[in-house]
């Protein structure tokens, strides 16, 4: 179920008085055209004169001209214009409000005009998810189903949605940060999340990218000026609760600058992002508007927090997943094979993956999935002649 929640929180621009005056009296003109459709005269007279003409057209030869099947268009007192007493009342009442609303909330001058109509169509409103309990249920037994050696994280993200769900909120899991080894399927599981919950995912390597300017922006006045891509989605979206992915999250900058000035670092960027008494009114830098990133779900991995400031530790709830087990891997190769190749090659590549852990190698999901797409590759390439 979706639902429209106030996010952006701006005035919209004043609308101009004579384009908003002409709209309503066409509005006002299409009501009375219609009531007047619906009225008995016009259903009376309309019956008459397609019974006289349907008697015409059997004496076509002694009419001069076509002959056209009569519409209401055609009744002889179909309005095609409001009289001029009532578009002059609708006129001034239009003048009157306008001249009364507040200004419009004034946007930086460099943001283009299509990014300002953008923002001002998602002012009006943006659709949130909202699931029931049953379906919450349902889709992080999904989760745990492809996932299973990430029970833990799956069961403390389902019981945060489910007491969203409680207080009538947008479906979401809050902050959470997953801690582990490489290879495990972090970022995957947050996906399939996101893909359950039936919300648009943003996922950002933060370890490739520092991760500052991707997630809040830059401001107007710097030379790479533009929207980060949480904001970004969730206006291109037009949808308040998407859930955002945090590749590595240790790999953050500390701090970003340039000769203009420097930018707090991802740390406190994110805390201002997460903690919900400063996420209400959390101020883009690109928009220099508030918006409210309280129905953001937040969800960051890592495989080494010592670096990581404890601010934000505090603020996130954090899942240790475990190592994956010799069952746990040989269920997953078996299920991705089966995705890919008939019985016969999947039953190899399992016991392969299978004999590799019992020699001691320690797989991943990566490994496997590396081996599956040398296997598709194999059996791809043209058999030689």
């Amino acid at each position: 179920m979706q639902k429209k929640i106030k996010i952006i929180q701006i005035r919209p621009p004043k609308p101009d008085p004579e384009k908003l005056g002409a709209e309503l009296i066409q509005r006002r003109l299409a009501r009375t055209r219609h009531q007047m459709e619906q009225s008995q005269p016009v259903a009376d007279w309309l019956e008459v004169a397609i019974a006289m003409w349907r008697m015409r057209q059997s004496d076509v030869e002694s009419i001069n001209g076509p002959l056209t099947k009569p519409t209401v268009f055609d009744y002889p007192h179909y309005p095609t214009r409001l009289p001029s007493t009532d578009r002059a009342r609708i006129m001034t009442w239009v003048q009157t409000r306008v001249s009364v609303m507040p200004p419009g909330t004034q946007l930086p001058s460099k943001i283009p005009s299509e990014e300002r109509d953008a923002l001002a169509a998602a002012a009006r409103g943006m659709r949130a998810v909202y699931l029931t309990e049953h379906q919450i249920d349902e889709a992080f037994a999904s989760v745990h189903k492809e996932f299973p050696w990430l029970g833990q994280a799956t069961e403390n993200a389902w019981r945060i949605a489910l007491r969203r769900a409680k207080l009538g909120l947008p479906v979401g899991v809050g902050a959470m940060l997953l801690y582990g080894a490489p290879g495990l399927g972090k970022s995957a599981w947050a996906r399939a999340v996101a893909q359950a919950l039936q919300v648009p995912s943003v996922e950002i390597d933060v370890g490739a990218t520092g991760g500052v300017f991707d997630i809040q922006g830059v401001a107007q006045g710097w030379g790479s000026a533009s929207k980060g891509r949480v904001i970004s989605t969730m206006i291109s979206e037009r949808l308040g609760n998407p859930l955002v992915i945090l590749d590595e999250l240790d790999a953050g900058s500390n701090a970003a600058g340039s000769t203009r000035g420097s930018i707090p670092g991802l740390s406190k960027i994110l805390m201002s992002m997460i903690e919900p008494s400063t996420a209400a009114a959390w101020t883009c830098p690109y928009f220099q508007v508030p918006i409210d990133l309280r129905h953001a779900s937040w969800i960051a991995t890592t495989n080494n927090f010592a670096h990581i400031e404890q601010a934000l530790l505090d603020r996130m709830v954090i899942v240790d997943v475990p190592d994956l087990t010799h069952q746990h891997l040989l269920r997953f190769a078996e299920r991705e094979a089966e995705k890919r190749f008939d019985g016969e090659i999947a039953g190899v590549i399992v016991a392969q993956v299978d004999k590799g852990l019992k020699q001691g190698h320690r797989l991943s999901l990566r490994h496997v999935v590396r081996l599956l797409d040398k296997a598709e590759e194999a059996a791809d390439r043209p058999m030689l002649h």
